[in-house]
């Protein structure tokens, strides 16, 4: 088990590979072991706080949620070879993974396998003190429900990070702070979204007009940024914009829950 680092925590790491590709899945069954380890890696930066969440949300207590999410990724993901089961033409790995939790929630309660201990160095770390409030403020949800809202919050949250750092890779610094101040901020915070003549005194910005491109610059490597994310999940371009509107729509229904 400590070949696969303990690297997760919340927000996770920042790398090249930052979504659960169906490529990439299918790859982890090389027998090059420090490429699996990366994969592997990835999996579990992506979906250890969605199967954690789904798990407080059917009942379980923190600690109980905690031991049960590391025996699904350690028994079931890693030593049941799960990713070697996955059918991309059955649909989203997310659905996958979350009928293989089903399944494993079920065998735990039957064989109490939540009271199995883990020896150190566990597969992975969860750090679940900032999930206090996400679960009492999205306590509506339904289990299913609550794993895609984590998941699509993650998945937004990735795509954020991806767009700053190329901003700043790009020399667009300025642009990025624009862009966050009157767009990211007020969704965040559910807040008015200042003027743009607010933004330009603040940041030296000759006009309103220049601040609008600015931001319209930074809107466009958004969409491009989270389309290429998502297109690792679907089979077909096509299916991209069905994807793009059934994100937003799953973010929608938290907040509006």
């Amino acid at each position: 088990m400590s070949k696969y680092r303990d690297k997760t925590s919340i927000g996770g790491r920042q790398e090249s590979f930052q979504t659960t590709q169906w490529s990439e899945l299918y790859r982890a069954e090389t027998t090059n072991e420090d490429r699996r380890s990366i994969i592997i890696d990835t999996l579990l930066d992506r979906y250890w706080k969605p199967v954690y969440c789904y798990i407080r949300r059917k009942g379980y207590d923190n600690e109980q949620a905690k031991d049960l999410t590391q025996g699904f990724f350690h028994d079931v993901v890693l030593d049941s070879d799960l990713i070697r089961q996955a059918d991309r033409k059955k649909g989203r790995f997310r659905t996958f993974l979350l009928t293989a939790l089903d399944h494993y929630l079920i065998d735990a309660h039957r064989k109490e396998k939540s009271k199995k201990n883990y020896p150190k160095g566990r597969i992975i770390q969860l750090e679940t003190d900032d999930l206090v409030s996400v679960q009492t403020t999205q306590s509506t949800m339904n289990p299913e429900q609550f794993f895609n809202y984590v998941w699509a919050t993650e998945f937004i949250d990735n795509v954020i990070s991806l767009v700053e750092k190329e901003c700043c890779n790009t020399r667009k610094e300025i642009h990025w702070r624009v862009f966050y101040e009157k767009i990211i901020i007020p969704i965040i915070d559910n807040t008015p979204s200042p003027s743009l003549k607010i933004i330009c005194n603040k940041y030296g910005i000759e006009n309103e007009i220049k601040a609008s491109n600015m931001i319209i610059t930074v809107k466009r490597c958004f969409r491009r940024i989270l389309e290429d994310n998502l297109r690792r999940f679907v089979q077909t371009e096509e299916e991209i914009e069905t994807e793009f509107n059934e994100l937003f729509e799953i973010i929608a229904s938290g907040r509006a829950g």
